[in-house]
């Protein structure tokens, strides 16, 4: 029963994105123009508008996308001609390894001092996590991108002297290689797909541009994960079973691993799934200042060419990809958690 009433509730919710992402892209204009030019006559424009499908109602025109979705196709661009899934396809693992890295940086240093907040609220630790947390949520990802940018690769080579000329630290924010060749696509991660080809050159050049727009999203979208660490540890640790625990004679290390830690699991567990669910579409302003290629620079090219097929594609694969993560979190807790299955 609580697996399938999560089944229907996601379901819903993925139809809802589908009807509310479908509803304002046909209402904020038109790509018309934008595919065909400003300098055409009305009547090619009324015969383009009826292949497209434009003069159906509203409601005609959703339940044909509807029916396309359904079966895999997300549209066609209105400006490149190209099938929009392809797009998809290509700058997808793009996005999906920066947001994985960034989950990876958060990982290490979001949950150990969330952990060490819990444990010792008052300690070094705990306040320099604070302090990380407060500083993240208090700056937009793109301002603190562009620092990263300016501090690390634009500033070294324009030190004065005896401090400069210093090599930058970092490459430049163009994207996943610089220019370089990618390695043959087998995952479409360029990291692990350079290894899988043995070469470990290319593996840490795709690596090292990693770095700077992985670290910016970590800082920015880490500090929620660090206090429900740290706010899962001190519930879990103030609870009766560990008190038990303790009177039963076990060690502070078998306690914190079996009943803590385990315990303050699911919360953690939840919400890293949303924050990766979260970045593969909310990264666009990250994506745009480093030129990342992946599908937020995508949805960005399709607005400002008001080719709203793209649009929605991308909210639509965003809204799948927080959906089916949501669904695998749940699978989780419902082995984990005996009560859920009573």
């Amino acid at each position: 029963m609580f697996l399938a009433n999560r089944v229907v509730v996601l379901a819903v919710v993925f139809l809802a994105v589908v009807m509310i992402g479908f509803t304002i892209t046909r209402s904020t204009g038109t790509p018309l123009y934008a595919s065909l030019g400003m300098a055409v006559s009305e009547a090619i424009i009324e015969q383009r508008a009826e292949e497209m499908g434009l003069n159906e109602p509203i409601v005609v025109q959703f339940w044909t996308y509807l029916v396309h979705l359904l079966q895999g196709d997300l549209g066609v661009s209105r400006i490149s001609r190209i099938p929009v899934a392809e797009d998809i396809a290509l700058k997808l693992p793009a996005t999906a390894e920066m947001v994985f890295f960034t989950l990876v940086v958060s990982f290490i240093w979001a949950i150990p001092l969330g952990v060490r907040a819990g444990l010792r609220p008052g300690g070094r630790l705990a306040k320099l996590g604070e302090g990380m947390a407060q500083f993240g949520v208090s700056v937009p990802a793109f301002w603190l991108g562009l620092l990263f940018i300016f501090l690390l690769y634009f500033l070294p080579p324009r030190l004065p002297e005896p401090l400069g000329p210093l090599p930058s630290l970092f490459p430049p924010p163009l994207g996943r290689l610089g220019g370089v060749d990618p390695p043959a696509m087998v995952t479409g991660f360029y990291t692990v797909d350079a290894l899988i080809a043995g070469d470990f050159r290319l593996a840490w050049e795709a690596l090292w541009h990693l770095i700077l727009p992985a670290v910016t999203l970590s800082l920015t979208s880490g500090p929620p994960l660090f206090r429900v660490t740290r706010t899962a540890v001190s519930e879990a640790l103030a609870s009766p079973f560990v008190e038990a625990a303790y009177s039963y004679g076990l060690g502070r290390r078998t306690v914190l691993i079996r009943d803590v830690l385990r315990n303050a699991s699911p919360p953690v567990l939840n919400l890293a799934a949303m924050t990766f669910g979260y970045l593969i579409g909310g990264g666009v302003l990250v994506e745009v200042v480093f030129s990342w290629p992946g599908i937020g620079s995508y949805a960005v090219w399709g607005m400002d060419n008001s080719d709203y097929d793209v649009v929605l594609a991308v909210v639509i694969i965003a809204a799948l990809i927080y959906v089916i993560l949501y669904f695998i979190v749940d699978l989780i807790q419902f082995a984990m958690d005996p009560r859920l299955r009573d």
